[in-house]
């Protein structure tokens, strides 16, 4: 009875926490999307070939410090939240403040040890891929770091008790600023420098012996000051979240503490974070350690292309790729081919990620539910609850992978020039195959840690990832492809941890979803989906042109997908009621006979 009501009064139900984390990520996502645009966009204003130069910079930031953040940060949030939901299935919410307290000094310590860690080996790093002007914006991100450990004790917190909310509020803060500081900040730093560079020759007190060292250092500049807004942006959703705990902190009633078996000793605690975090941490460590040992085989392997096959690499690209770019890096220009092609992939891959952030917001809410079900052993429930994260996650990522594939270049030119559009087209079209598993992959890995299989996600992304890598390699190596290989691997590797997955959480979990309505049917609908965007972009595009046609594409495209999901009768009356206005929904299409 205790437990019934703190979920009522203090948490949410799964759907609509993957509402509210859905809508802030939707929010955080476009925000970024629109960050990263602008600043390809801000370089561009300065010269067409500084686009691709910023981009790659901005990429290359970001190589050195995702590996660290998932090790600081990807476990022990995911563990604190398991943990948490388990101890209020359990009824033994003196843990519950136990957890957080028994979390908050190791977060710091982790925090300032892989800080530390980023400023060492960016200087490494920057040699390996030879790019030495991006450790001016490796410097600004390295803070982030740290200042993403102490939040991360504030959100698993709240998450556990299902209570998506802080975590959505300190996202949006997060984005906002990246938005209102970052992109002045790093025009106002190119502004200033070339003025100052045509003026006097030289960039903030600094000479130079050459226009193209000038303005590569200029643009390193620039780079860093959009970045430090990042870090800062991280420091006030701090401040956001230690705000919001002091006025939430009591949400569970104090009588269901005094009720409550005492807690586990802080040893005890500490080392059920370890034995729960340490495979959830390794798991995504794995996978980012491999993403950056997957880049700088990319950029070594384009590296040497450029040099032994420089002619046919740039005639896959019809001469669209600048032709004064050069064969070897010099001190006064280090920027080559590699850093070109790997600026406009990042750019396909920001698309992408729209849809990836969205679904990680699905195992964010799926893991407390699942918990919840699985310790109570309540199989109808865990049931409802695996179909519910199924269907939402393919209802979302079928359509939007299978219209990146049909619409790649028409995307692609809708938010990008030049041959940023060309090359990150080709790249798209495979990425809309492959986000399709990618986003999947990470709700069935939630459920799988939420019904106890902690280990399994681990063994999963470690086989997946040496698979991701050998492929890449493979198919970014032959010039025909080049940099669009680099999405073969991430297709064939998300695959295989889909279908693994999913057998082993069917197993652990004792129950079987209903693919049927949960999979199939979306997928038929996306199929529907692809082919009328496809028809429209092809027919409008006869009788205008422009983004219009693209943005209207993808509205024809949208409304023919709601309609036969509807006519195949995908949903029933209690999904379509979580909906806003559902009540009026469910009598409308009950009318209709379009409910299940």
């Amino acid at each position: 009875m205790q437990n019934d009501n703190i979920k009522k009064s203090s948490s949410q139900t799964f759907l609509k926490g993957a509402a509210v984390l859905s809508i802030s990520m939707a929010i955080v996502s476009l925000c970024g999307m629109v960050y990263k645009l602008m600043l390809t966009r801000i370089y561009a204003m300065f010269g067409d070939q500084y686009a691709g130069i910023g981009t790659g910079l901005f990429s290359n930031a970001y190589e050195v410090y995702i590996p660290l953040f998932t090790l600081a940060t990807a476990g022990f949030p995911i563990a604190v939240s398991r943990l948490i939901s388990e101890s209020i299935a359990k009824e033994r919410y003196k843990d519950v403040r136990q957890i957080y307290k028994v979390s908050i000094p190791f977060f710091v310590i982790m925090g300032l040890v892989c800080f530390s860690l980023m400023v060492g080996i960016s200087f490494i790093y920057v040699d390996i891929i030879k790019s030495p002007y991006s450790i001016y914006a490796m410097m600004m991100l390295a803070p982030s770091i740290f200042f993403g450990c102490i939040v991360s004790i504030y959100r698993g917190y709240f998450e556990g008790q299902r209570n998506m909310v802080p975590t959505a509020i300190s996202e949006i803060v997060e984005a906002a600023v990246k938005m209102v500081i970052g992109l002045p900040l790093s025009y106002i730093v190119m502004k200033i420098g070339m003025n100052q560079y045509q003026n006097s020759g030289t960039i903030f007190g600094f000479s130079f012996t050459s226009e193209n060292e000038a303005m590569n250092m200029l643009l390193a500049f620039s780079v860093a000051s959009a970045i430090f807004a990042i870090s800062f942006g991280g420091f006030l959703s701090f401040i956001t979240l230690r705000i919001i705990y002091k006025r939430k902190k009591n949400a569970i009633p104090e009588e269901y503490f005094e009720n409550s078996v005492d807690a586990l000793s802080r040893k005890e605690t500490f080392n059920r974070l370890l034995k729960t975090a340490i495979p959830i941490g390794l798991a995504a460590l794995v996978m980012s350690i491999s993403s950056s040992i997957d880049t700088m085989v990319i950029q070594n392997v384009l590296y040497k292309m450029a040099q032994t096959n420089r002619d046919a690499l740039l005639n896959e690209y019809n001469g669209n790729l600048n032709s004064h770019i050069p064969l070897n890096p010099t001190k006064s220009n280090p920027i080559t081919i590699h850093t070109y092609l790997l600026g406009a992939y990042s750019c396909a891959l920001t698309i992408m990620q729209l849809v990836t952030h969205v679904t990680q917001v699905f195992g964010t809410s799926a893991m407390p539910s699942v918990t919840d079900a699985y310790t109570k052993g309540d199989k109808r429930e865990l049931k409802k609850s695996i179909e519910t994260v199924l269907k939402l996650t393919v209802l979302f990522t079928l359509p939007a992978g299978v219209g990146m594939f049909v619409l790649s270049f028409p995307i692609m030119s809708l938010l990008y020039d030049g041959y940023i559009a060309q090359v990150g087209a080709g790249v798209l079209r495979i990425m809309g195959l492959s986000v399709i598993f990618i986003a999947t992959s990470t709700p069935i890995c939630s459920m799988l840690q939420g019904v106890g299989r902690i280990d399994m996600p681990l063994k999963l992304y470690s086989v997946a990832m040496v698979m991701k890598v050998a492929l890449n390699y493979a198919f970014v190596s032959i010039v025909s492809i080049n940099i669009a290989g680099a999405a073969v691997g991430s297709l064939v590797a998300y695959l295989f941890v889909c279908i693994v997955g999913m057998y082993f959480l069917i197993k652990k979990a004792g129950v079987v979803p209903d693919f049927y309505h949960t999979c199939i049917k979306p997928f038929i609908g996306s199929i529907i989906c692809g082919v009328a965007a496809y028809l429209a972009y092809e027919l409008l595009s006869k009788v205008m042109s422009g983004a219009f046609v693209t943005l209207i594409s993808i509205a024809v495209a949208a409304i023919i997908y709601v309609i036969s999901l509807l006519l195949m009768h995908t949903f029933t009356e209690n999904e379509v009621k979580m909906l806003p206005k559902g009540n009026n929904l469910v009598t409308i299409l009950a009318k209709l006979h379009l409910l299940r």
